[in-house]
C-alpha cells in the first residue's frame, strides 16, 4: 500500500540524468533556485556540488515516487490503524496474496517461534537481573568479612 506522488523534475536532456539543484542558500547569487529563481545555475551548482555531470542543458520531466502508506497522511482524522490491515476479516489488504502479513496471515512455526523468543527474552531479563542481584550482595558480603 503506498501513495504515489506526481510531479516534474529538473533533468539532463543530454546525459538523460535527474538533476539535484541547489535550492536555498542565505544570500542571493549563490545559485539557489529559491533565492535566484535561474534554473539553469540553480542545475549547475547543484550538480557540481554532488559531483555529478551535467551538460548544460536542462528540461522538465513528469515522475511518480511511491511512499508508504504510513507517511504523508493528512488530516490525522484519516489516517489508519494498524488493525485496517492487519486483520483477518476483511482489511485493506485481503486481496494481496504471495507475502506473509502479520496479523492477516498465520504460519504455526512463524507464530511459535515467536512465542519462544518473547519467553526467552523476558526468561532472559529475569535472570540476568537475579545473576546479578545476587552476584552484587555475594561480592559486598566477602568485602565486609575480609
Amino acid at each position: 500500500p503506498v501513495k504515489v506522488h506526481r510531479g516534474r523534475q529538473i533533468y539532463d536532456t543530454i546525459n538523460m540524468t535527474l538533476i539535484q539543484p541547489k535550492l536555498w542558500d542565505k544570500e542571493a547569487g549563490k545559485g539557489a533556485y529559491w533565492v535566484d529563481f535561474d534554473w539553469g545555475e540553480a542545475a549547475r551548482v547543484g550538480m557540481e556540488y554532488i559531483g555529478q555531470p551535467y551538460s548544460g542543458a536542462y528540461g522538465f520531466i513528469e515522475t511518480e515516487m511511491y511512499w508508504p502508506l504510513n507517511h504523508q497522511v493528512s488530516p490525522a482524522s484519516e489516517s489508519l490503524k494498524c488493525i485496517d490491515c492487519h486483520t483477518r476479516n476483511n482489511g485493506r489488504l485481503a486481496k494481496l496474496t504471495d507475502f506473509y502479513l502479520p496479523g492477516r496471515d498465520r504460519s504455526l512455526f512463524l507464530d511459535g517461534f515467536g512465542i519462544i523468543v518473547i519467553i526467552g527474552a523476558i526468561v532472559g531479563v529475569i535472570v540476568h537481573a537475579g545473576l546479578r542481584r545476587y552476584l552484587r550482595r555475594k561480592c559486598f558480603f566477602q568485602k565486609e568479612s575480609n
